[in-house]
């Protein structure tokens, strides 16, 4: 069967017109034929009635033509009687025949025969060839059947072009489609579209909509990291320049500290990016994953950060926590959380990971000794390079960013919050547990 739902369309209405066709044909003959033959009936019936019955003594006889209108008829019309006929009969009819239609068989051949009696020993006979009866009626049910042969082609013509002009609003649909700007794409016109396809056009616009959206903020971000990386490679050129100006040595190592500063932050906000791009793109296989084993590898990676503010920096374990995921992701996602708790947190301040369950659900918590995210700023921080105002930090502003994409991937949800009684703010992960390998 063709993939065309315009040939699918054509061969099912042609094939359904022509099994109808054929069916309705097929019963129009059978119903023209019987009536053809009960036409021929009625003939004879009424030649038997409108012959005299002074007539009768003479026919003894077969009638001469003027009683036989319609030679090619071949109606015979001739007495019954008991008494002796001078002449011999066209017909051997045996006279015990009652009254009414009979279908007798003289000679090899049968005969429609209708008898007629007003008397005791009076009766008169009206035949016509059996033969002759069945080609006219089928002459007579073939024209009724001929015209309903010549409509069908003409029908299924008719439901081509129909099927045709049905699907010309998804030729125009398409024809919208390809004349889209890929850059800006915008919604396909829906006036004029059948109520069948309007589902899959506004399933299509909605579509539409996610991908305008998502480039137009694929545009902020190239916009917004080419700023980024703008800003501290003119500050790396201009800290280049001054250590060119360096009269000493003394003082040559003392300009190359803020140079490796901006190049740490150069590097930080490199691997962010690159972090953010890898997750976008990630397509890994889930399997289930302890979120316990990768808290210990991320305080393993960031105890020398913690060491260097002289930070009480603890991991607290309820046991083993499975959820299905990607490893690697989960990786990035509960590193920069931690990363983020450990920069804005001050020297001598806390930090604690938990790894529980609550419920169905794995739960991730950071708890900070920060100072915390205002409420209504608590909205914006995952947007990608958002910072707070006023902040002493220079991170990159993508870390919560990377982690709420993360947790969109696998089905978890982030929130933050402020710490009970003390300042400082918790990042809370959470995502439905998943049975252990």
């Amino acid at each position: 069967m063709t993939r065309s739902l315009h040939g699918r369309l054509s061969v099912g209405l042609s094939m359904a017109m022509v099994c109808m066709g054929l069916l309705a044909g097929l019963a129009s003959f059978w119903l023209a034929f019987d009536e053809a033959q009960e036409y021929q009936d009625a003939s004879l019936r009424q030649i038997a009635v409108l012959i005299p019955p002074d007539y009768w003594p003479s026919v003894g006889k077969p009638v001469a033509t003027p009683l036989d209108v319609d030679p090619d008829a071949r109606i015979v019309v001739q007495a019954l009687t008991t008494s002796e006929s001078p002449t011999a009969p066209l017909l051997r009819l045996t006279t015990h025949l009652s009254n009414g239609f009979h279908t007798v068989n003289v000679g090899g051949q049968n005969w429609r025969v209708f008898v007629r009696r007003v008397a005791p020993g009076k009766k008169l006979a009206v035949a016509q060839s059996t033969d002759v009866r069945s080609d006219a009626a089928f002459a007579s049910a073939l024209r009724t059947l001929l015209p309903l042969l010549l409509l069908v082609p003409l029908l299924i013509v008719f439901a081509r072009y129909l099927v045709r002009r049905s699907l010309a609003p998804v030729h125009v649909l398409a024809q919208a489609a390809d004349a889209q700007n890929a850059e800006y794409p915008e919604p396909l016109p829906a006036s004029g579209v059948p109520e069948e396809i309007a589902p899959f056009l506004r399933a299509i616009n909605r579509l539409l909509e996610r991908v305008r959206l998502l480039m137009g903020q694929q545009r902020r971000f190239i916009a917004d990291a080419a700023h980024e990386l703008r800003t501290p490679l003119t500050a790396l050129s201009l800290q280049a320049q001054n250590l060119e100006r360096a009269e000493s040595l003394a003082e040559c190592k003392q300009r190359l500290l803020p140079l490796k500063s901006g190049l740490e932050r150069s590097r930080h906000l490199l691997d962010q990016l690159l972090s953010l791009a890898r997750q976008q793109a990630a397509v890994a296989a889930h399997q289930p994953v302890d979120l316990a084993a990768i808290a210990r590898l991320v305080v393993e990676d960031l105890y020398p950060l913690a060491e260097q503010k002289n930070l009480d920096f603890g991991l607290e374990l309820q046991g083993e926590v499975w959820v299905e995921g990607a490893e690697a992701a989960l990786h990035s996602l509960i590193r920069n959380a931690v990363d983020n708790a450990l920069r804005y947190s001050p020297e001598n301040g806390e930090v604690t990971i938990r790894i529980r369950s609550d419920g169905e659900e794995g739960v991730v918590e950071v708890i900070d000794s920060g100072p915390g995210i205002p409420p209504e700023e608590l909205h914006r921080v995952f947007d990608a390079f958002y910072r707070l105002p006023d902040s002493a930090e220079g991170g990159s502003g993508l870390g919560l960013t990377i982690a709420r994409h993360i947790a969109d991937q696998l089905g978890g949800r982030i929130t933050l919050g402020a710490r009970s009684g003390q300042q400082g703010l918790v990042f809370l992960y959470r995502q439905r547990l998943a049975p252990p390998p």
